[in-house]
């Protein structure tokens, strides 16, 4: 049964290439977000069958092809959302004053009462939400603040420069703040799951 949810992410994502930019950009952007779901319904009837051994090791190469998806739909989004007109979602130029984007689109939302610019500036935040979460629960190292938050730092930085270097993508200051905060979300949201877990499993002995 498994291999069913498997077959059909994968089905889903060569349909997105062929389909290309035909699909609108709500449509290509709910791809990647049914993938994990049908992949993560794959797993978890898959391990329900495995033993603890084998459990934790194929939830740790599930893990791994998340992460590799996840960065390769990140590194269209960010340099290459020409490719099927992601862009058109939310252009501009190239801005290197810090909160200058994020001040223009929440003026347009007061002006206007606009939902996109809204949405310009949470799309921003949930992008590097993903990359929050799978660091610490893949590598321990990220789990200490101290190593997580100047690495995503230098991440979203990087990220930007190079779009400004190589002249893929939209480079934005903004973006890079709005990414580091998404990614320390992220981050946040693991480590109280952590803690809840550890809590509760106290609780129980």
């Amino acid at each position: 049964m498994s291999l069913i949810f498997y077959v059909a992410a994968a089905a889903l994502n060569v349909f997105w290439l062929l389909a290309g930019d035909k699909l609108s950009v709500n449509h290509q952007l709910m791809v990647p977000m049914l993938s994990v779901v049908l992949v993560g319904l794959g797993v978890l009837l898959r391990v329900r069958r495995l033993g603890r051994t084998a459990r934790r090791t194929y939830c740790r190469n599930a893990l791994w092809l998340l992460l590799i998806y996840y960065l390769a739909i990140l590194s269209v989004m960010l340099f290459f959302g020409g490719l099927f007109h992601l862009d058109r979602a939310w252009g501009g130029a190239v801005n290197l004053e810090p909160f200058y984007t994020i001040s223009r689109f929440w003026f347009h939302f007061r002006r206007t009462g606009s939902l996109s610019s809204l949405f310009n500036l949470l799309g921003n935040v949930v992008i590097l939400i993903p990359l929050g979460v799978l660091l610490p629960v893949m590598f321990r190292p990220m789990r200490r603040i101290w190593l997580f938050v100047p690495l995503m730092a230098a991440v979203c930085i990087g990220v930007e420069w190079l779009q400004w270097y190589s002249g893929l993508g939209i480079a934005d200051v903004d973006d890079s703040i709005l990414n580091f905060i998404g990614a320390v979300a992220g981050w946040v949201v693991t480590g109280l799951f952590r803690l809840v877990y550890s809590w509760l499993g106290g609780a129980r002995e």
